[in-house]
């Protein structure tokens, strides 16, 4: 089952390190640490509506992705969401099981129509900031625990003016409560071992180093390139 974070989450990147004449694998590895360190999660709360084809949703909109849909359905499988569908749409699922795949299938068809969603108090044990925008929201959290053990690439080079860093990484993870817990309801094997390539680009009126993009993998995976190349294109 596929769970496409850079679609589920934003990605707080608070930080950054003094450029220098050349990016020490030092000063790469402290860019990223302090960052990763700092990354939150957002579970969506509130009122909501699944819709194919739309971009994914933010605190404050209405709609979201099936991939949101997803992950909020395996949120709530491992006891830190609870899904109520107006009009007693949902009624019919507790007759069994269904699959995440199948009940998206009845959220985009209309069958289930608007819902509202609610953390729980084990989801709010976990709770960073929560923001409230009328009859929708966000509930942030922390991602995890991050250490980079090794540099593997440490390479700049420029697109038009713009400095860039393309860092390659690997690292341990602790994943905290709620991220580790969506993974095992969605049966998603995250390992604590993994790499990644990061994609840094120098900010000349601060002075500093910050990340643009990053893809990840488990270390024994291939990283599939989606986040960094998007990234890349919109870059001047």
């Amino acid at each position: 089952m596929r769970i496409l974070i850079a679609a589920l989450l934003s990605l707080s990147l608070a930080g950054g390190i003094h450029a220098q004449e050349k990016l020490s694998d030092a000063a790469a590895r402290d860019v990223i640490s302090i960052e990763w360190n700092n990354l939150v999660g957002w579970l969506l709360i509130g009122e909501r509506l699944v819709a194919t084809d739309t971009p994914p949703g933010d605190c404050k909109s209405e709609l979201i992705s099936t991939l949101q849909y997803d992950f909020l359905l395996n949120a709530e499988r491992a006891g830190l969401v609870t899904i109520r569908y107006w009009d007693d749409r949902g009624q019919f699922l507790k007759e069994k099981d269904y699959t995440n795949k199948e009940k998206i299938e009845f959220a985009v068809t209309g069958k289930l129509q608007k819902m509202t969603i609610i953390p729980t108090k084990e989801a709010q044990e976990e709770q960073v900031k929560l923001e409230v925008h009328g009859r929708t929201g966000c509930m942030s959290f922390k991602v995890g625990d991050y250490k980079i053990e090794t540099i593997t690439e440490n390479r700049l080079f420029k697109k038009g003016e713009t400095q860039l860093a393309a860092i390659s990484v690997n690292y341990r993870v602790g994943y905290r409560p709620i991220y580790r817990k969506v993974y095992t309801a969605g049966k998603v094997k995250i390992d604590n071992l993994r790499k990644a390539n990061v994609l840094l680009r120098f900010d000349p009126s601060r002075k500093r180093w910050q990340t643009v993009a990053f893809d990840a993998a488990n270390i024994g995976d291939e990283i599939k390139p989606v986040n960094i190349p998007a990234a890349f294109e919109r870059i001047q």
